[in-house]
Protein backbone atom coordinates (compact mmCIF):
# COMPACT_ATOMS: atom_id res chain seq x y z
CA UNK A 1 0.00 0.00 0.00
CA UNK A 2 1.27 3.04 -0.96
CA UNK A 3 2.04 5.70 2.01
CA UNK A 4 -0.15 8.53 1.46
CA UNK A 5 -3.00 5.19 1.30
CA UNK A 6 -1.99 4.14 4.87
CA UNK A 7 -3.34 4.08 8.01
CA UNK A 8 -0.05 5.97 9.21
CA UNK A 9 -0.77 8.69 7.11
CA UNK A 10 -4.39 9.31 8.40
CA UNK A 11 -2.80 9.20 12.04
CA UNK A 12 0.40 11.39 11.22
CA UNK A 13 -2.50 14.40 9.83
CA UNK A 14 -4.72 13.89 13.04
CA UNK A 15 -1.39 14.26 15.33
CA UNK A 16 -0.85 17.12 13.42
CA UNK A 17 -3.91 18.89 13.90
CA UNK A 18 -3.82 18.19 17.58
CA UNK A 19 -0.33 19.55 18.02
CA UNK A 20 -1.26 22.65 16.12
CA UNK A 21 -4.44 23.01 18.60
CA UNK A 22 -1.83 22.25 21.50
CA UNK A 23 0.55 25.04 21.38
CA UNK A 24 -2.56 27.45 21.76
CA UNK A 25 -4.50 25.62 24.71
CA UNK A 26 -1.31 25.15 26.58
CA UNK A 27 2.47 27.38 27.26
CA UNK A 28 4.77 25.32 25.58
CA UNK A 29 7.99 26.84 27.43
CA UNK A 30 11.47 26.18 25.86
CA UNK A 31 11.94 23.38 29.17
CA UNK A 32 8.52 21.56 27.79
CA UNK A 33 9.70 22.00 24.36
CA UNK A 34 12.86 20.08 25.62
CA UNK A 35 11.41 17.37 26.79
CA UNK A 36 8.95 16.59 24.38
CA UNK A 37 11.13 16.86 21.32
CA UNK A 38 13.81 14.88 23.44
CA UNK A 39 11.60 12.13 23.90
CA UNK A 40 10.64 12.36 20.17
CA UNK A 41 14.21 11.90 19.38
CA UNK A 42 15.03 9.00 21.39
CA UNK A 43 11.61 6.69 20.38
CA UNK A 44 11.57 7.49 17.01
CA UNK A 45 14.22 10.31 15.45
CA UNK A 46 17.30 8.57 16.41
CA UNK A 47 15.97 4.78 16.14
CA UNK A 48 14.64 5.36 12.54
CA UNK A 49 17.90 4.79 11.35
CA UNK A 50 19.29 1.77 13.81
CA UNK A 51 18.38 -0.62 11.37
CA UNK A 52 20.19 -0.30 8.23
CA UNK A 53 22.24 -3.36 9.46
CA UNK A 54 19.43 -5.48 8.88
CA UNK A 55 19.55 -4.56 4.90
CA UNK A 56 22.51 -5.56 3.90
CA UNK A 57 23.32 -8.32 0.95
CA UNK A 58 25.57 -10.57 2.83
CA UNK A 59 23.86 -11.29 5.93
CA UNK A 60 26.93 -12.96 7.77
CA UNK A 61 29.12 -12.33 10.79
CA UNK A 62 31.60 -11.33 7.96
CA UNK A 63 28.63 -9.38 6.40
CA UNK A 64 28.29 -7.50 9.25
CA UNK A 65 32.02 -6.49 9.87
CA UNK A 66 31.92 -5.08 6.51
CA UNK A 67 29.00 -3.33 6.34
CA UNK A 68 30.26 -1.95 10.02
CA UNK A 69 33.19 -0.69 8.34
CA UNK A 70 32.11 0.62 5.47
CA UNK A 71 29.45 2.48 7.53
CA UNK A 72 32.14 3.76 10.03
CA UNK A 73 34.02 4.68 7.49
CA UNK A 74 31.72 6.95 5.38
CA UNK A 75 31.31 8.98 8.89
CA UNK A 76 34.99 9.31 9.12
CA UNK A 77 35.67 10.51 6.16
CA UNK A 78 32.46 12.89 6.12
CA UNK A 79 33.93 13.70 9.83
CA UNK A 80 37.17 15.14 7.99
CA UNK A 81 35.35 16.54 5.62
CA UNK A 82 33.59 19.03 8.20
CA UNK A 83 37.05 19.62 9.52
CA UNK A 84 38.59 20.50 6.33
CA UNK A 85 35.67 22.18 4.10
CA UNK A 86 32.99 22.72 6.40
CA UNK A 87 31.21 24.77 3.99
CA UNK A 88 31.36 22.21 1.50
CA UNK A 89 29.69 19.70 4.23
CA UNK A 90 27.16 21.69 4.77
CA UNK A 91 26.30 22.14 1.23
CA UNK A 92 26.29 18.28 1.15
CA UNK A 93 24.27 18.05 4.10
CA UNK A 94 21.45 19.87 2.50
CA UNK A 95 21.27 18.15 -0.42
CA UNK A 96 21.57 14.46 1.20
CA UNK A 97 18.59 15.73 3.40
CA UNK A 98 16.38 16.99 0.55
CA UNK A 99 17.10 13.94 -1.49
CA UNK A 100 15.94 11.98 1.98
CA UNK A 101 13.27 13.37 3.41
CA UNK A 102 11.72 13.81 -0.15
CA UNK A 103 12.78 9.90 -1.25
CA UNK A 104 10.72 8.63 2.18
CA UNK A 105 7.49 10.78 1.56
CA UNK A 106 6.85 9.43 -2.07
CA UNK A 107 8.36 6.09 -2.22
CA UNK A 108 10.55 6.64 -4.93
CA UNK A 109 13.66 5.20 -5.96
CA UNK A 110 14.78 8.49 -8.37
CA UNK A 111 16.53 10.88 -7.32
CA UNK A 112 15.72 13.43 -9.50
CA UNK A 113 11.86 13.30 -9.02
CA UNK A 114 10.52 17.03 -8.53
CA UNK A 115 7.89 16.20 -6.01
CA UNK A 116 10.37 14.68 -4.13
CA UNK A 117 12.86 17.11 -4.23
CA UNK A 118 10.68 19.88 -3.42
CA UNK A 119 9.01 18.91 -0.68
CA UNK A 120 12.76 18.00 0.87
CA UNK A 121 13.42 21.56 0.11
CA UNK A 122 10.11 23.02 2.13
CA UNK A 123 10.51 20.87 4.87
CA UNK A 124 14.02 22.55 5.31
CA UNK A 125 13.70 25.70 4.04
CA UNK A 126 10.13 26.29 5.44
CA UNK A 127 11.81 27.04 8.95
CA UNK A 128 14.75 28.85 7.60
CA UNK A 129 13.01 31.35 5.75
CA UNK A 130 10.50 31.88 8.98
CA UNK A 131 13.10 32.18 11.11
CA UNK A 132 15.94 33.67 9.13
CA UNK A 133 18.27 35.00 11.51
CA UNK A 134 18.56 32.54 14.24
CA UNK A 135 18.62 30.02 11.15
CA UNK A 136 21.36 31.82 9.74
CA UNK A 137 23.44 32.05 13.37
CA UNK A 138 23.16 28.03 13.71
CA UNK A 139 24.90 27.72 9.97
CA UNK A 140 27.39 29.98 11.01
CA UNK A 141 28.15 28.64 14.00
CA UNK A 142 28.63 25.31 11.86
CA UNK A 143 30.91 26.68 10.35
CA UNK A 144 33.10 28.12 12.90
CA UNK A 145 31.74 31.29 12.40
CA UNK A 146 30.63 31.26 16.17
CA UNK A 147 29.02 29.60 19.22
CA UNK A 148 25.09 29.41 18.94
CA UNK A 149 23.52 28.49 22.23
CA UNK A 150 20.51 29.94 21.96
CA UNK A 151 17.08 27.42 22.05
CA UNK A 152 14.43 29.33 20.46
CA UNK A 153 13.45 33.56 19.51
CA UNK A 154 10.39 35.34 19.75
CA UNK A 155 8.18 35.43 16.58
CA UNK A 156 5.46 37.00 14.96
CA UNK A 157 4.04 36.25 11.64
CA UNK A 158 3.04 39.68 11.01
CA UNK A 159 6.68 40.47 11.12
CA UNK A 160 7.49 38.22 8.31
CA UNK A 161 9.33 41.04 5.13
CA UNK A 162 7.88 40.91 1.53
CA UNK A 163 11.33 38.79 0.40
CA UNK A 164 10.17 36.08 2.82
CA UNK A 165 6.64 35.83 1.98
CA UNK A 166 7.48 36.21 -1.62
CA UNK A 167 9.75 33.12 -1.06
CA UNK A 168 7.44 30.91 0.70
CA UNK A 169 4.30 31.60 -1.72
CA UNK A 170 6.99 30.66 -4.69
CA UNK A 171 8.18 27.80 -2.86
CA UNK A 172 4.63 26.76 -2.19
CA UNK A 173 3.16 27.20 -5.83
CA UNK A 174 5.57 25.61 -7.31
CA UNK A 175 5.36 22.47 -5.12
CA UNK A 176 1.64 22.23 -5.93
CA UNK A 177 2.32 22.67 -9.42
CA UNK A 178 4.76 19.44 -9.44
CA UNK A 179 2.05 17.71 -7.44
CA UNK A 180 -0.68 18.22 -9.66
CA UNK A 181 1.37 17.02 -12.51
CA UNK A 182 2.69 14.30 -11.21
CA UNK A 183 0.42 12.91 -8.30
CA UNK A 184 -2.99 14.37 -9.64
CA UNK A 185 -4.36 11.55 -8.05
CA UNK A 186 -3.29 12.06 -4.68
CA UNK A 187 -3.29 16.12 -5.28
CA UNK A 188 -5.78 16.82 -1.90
CA UNK A 189 -4.07 14.32 0.99
CA UNK A 190 -0.55 16.29 0.12
CA UNK A 191 -2.01 19.59 0.03
CA UNK A 192 -3.40 18.53 3.18
CA UNK A 193 -0.01 17.70 4.45
CA UNK A 194 1.51 20.23 3.16
CA UNK A 195 -1.21 22.86 4.92
CA UNK A 196 -0.48 21.22 8.41
CA UNK A 197 3.09 21.25 8.28
CA UNK A 198 3.18 24.69 7.29
CA UNK A 199 0.70 26.38 9.84
CA UNK A 200 3.21 24.26 12.39
CA UNK A 201 6.17 25.96 11.19
CA UNK A 202 4.55 29.21 11.44
CA UNK A 203 3.23 28.96 15.13
CA UNK A 204 6.44 27.07 16.39
CA UNK A 205 10.23 28.24 17.03
CA UNK A 206 12.71 26.74 14.78
CA UNK A 207 14.30 23.90 16.34
CA UNK A 208 11.36 22.65 18.12
CA UNK A 209 9.24 22.98 14.96
CA UNK A 210 11.62 21.06 13.05
CA UNK A 211 12.25 18.55 15.39
CA UNK A 212 8.85 17.40 15.46
CA UNK A 213 8.35 17.67 11.55
CA UNK A 214 11.73 15.21 11.53
CA UNK A 215 9.98 13.10 13.76
CA UNK A 216 6.60 12.69 12.82
CA UNK A 217 6.54 13.15 9.02
CA UNK A 218 9.75 11.79 8.27
CA UNK A 219 11.20 9.18 11.12
CA UNK A 220 7.93 7.36 11.48
CA UNK A 221 7.05 7.16 8.01
CA UNK A 222 10.53 5.72 6.92
CA UNK A 223 10.28 3.53 9.87
CA UNK A 224 7.01 2.22 8.46
CA UNK A 225 8.33 1.64 5.14
CA UNK A 226 11.68 -0.20 7.04
CA UNK A 227 9.34 -2.38 8.67
CA UNK A 228 6.92 -3.47 5.70
CA UNK A 229 10.31 -4.05 4.03
CA UNK A 230 11.43 -6.80 6.40
CA UNK A 231 8.49 -8.55 7.24
CA UNK A 232 7.04 -8.85 3.64
CA UNK A 233 10.48 -9.07 1.47
CA UNK A 234 12.51 -10.57 4.08
CA UNK A 235 9.77 -12.43 5.75
CA UNK A 236 11.11 -11.64 9.14
CA UNK A 237 8.92 -10.92 12.10
CA UNK A 238 7.89 -7.55 13.43
CA UNK A 239 9.32 -8.25 16.87
CA UNK A 240 12.70 -9.74 15.47
CA UNK A 241 12.74 -6.01 13.89
CA UNK A 242 12.10 -4.26 17.01
CA UNK A 243 14.75 -6.16 18.80
CA UNK A 244 17.56 -5.62 16.35
CA UNK A 245 16.77 -1.69 16.66
CA UNK A 246 17.74 -1.79 20.20
CA UNK A 247 21.47 -2.24 19.87
CA UNK A 248 22.25 0.35 17.67
CA UNK A 249 19.62 3.47 18.70
CA UNK A 250 21.46 2.93 22.52
CA UNK A 251 24.79 2.67 21.35
CA UNK A 252 24.16 6.11 19.63
CA UNK A 253 21.61 7.95 22.62
CA UNK A 254 24.60 6.69 24.50
CA UNK A 255 27.50 7.87 22.89
CA UNK A 256 25.30 11.84 22.33
CA UNK A 257 24.69 11.86 26.33
CA UNK A 258 28.42 11.25 26.94
CA UNK A 259 29.11 13.89 24.42
CA UNK A 260 26.40 16.57 26.20
CA UNK A 261 28.12 15.40 29.53
CA UNK A 262 31.93 16.21 28.59
CA UNK A 263 31.31 19.27 25.66
CA UNK A 264 27.69 20.63 26.92
CA UNK A 265 25.14 20.78 24.44
CA UNK A 266 25.66 23.00 21.42
CA UNK A 267 22.74 23.21 18.69
CA UNK A 268 25.63 23.22 15.69
CA UNK A 269 27.39 20.62 16.95
CA UNK A 270 24.35 18.60 17.54
CA UNK A 271 23.51 19.36 13.89
CA UNK A 272 26.90 18.14 12.61
CA UNK A 273 26.24 15.05 14.65
CA UNK A 274 23.16 14.37 12.80
CA UNK A 275 25.01 14.84 9.54
CA UNK A 276 27.50 12.59 10.06
CA UNK A 277 24.70 9.21 10.57
CA UNK A 278 22.75 11.20 8.17
CA UNK A 279 25.16 10.71 5.20
CA UNK A 280 25.71 6.72 5.61
CA UNK A 281 21.45 6.35 6.36
CA UNK A 282 20.82 8.07 3.45
CA UNK A 283 22.94 5.82 1.15
CA UNK A 284 21.20 2.76 2.66
CA UNK A 285 17.69 3.92 2.39
CA UNK A 286 18.35 4.63 -1.44
CA UNK A 287 19.19 1.41 -1.96
CA UNK A 288 16.48 0.11 -0.26
CA UNK A 289 13.75 2.38 -2.06
CA UNK A 290 15.28 0.83 -5.44
CA UNK A 291 14.73 -2.25 -3.97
Amino acid sequence: MLYINSRLFKIQLIAQVALILLIFLISFSVSIQAVFAGILLCVVGIPHGANDHLYRKDQSSKGMLKFLGVYLGIIAAYAILWYLLPLVALILFFGISFHHFGQSNFENEEVAYLPSILWGLLLLAFPVIIHFQEAINIFKSMLDFGNFTQTATEFNLFDLRNWQIVSLLILVLVYNLSLYIYQRKYFLKYFLQLLMVSLWYFFTPLLFGFVIVFCLWHAMQSTQYQLNFYTQSLKKSKFNFFVAMLPFSLIALLGFGIFVYFFTFNVSQAFILLSLITLPHVLVMHKLYQT
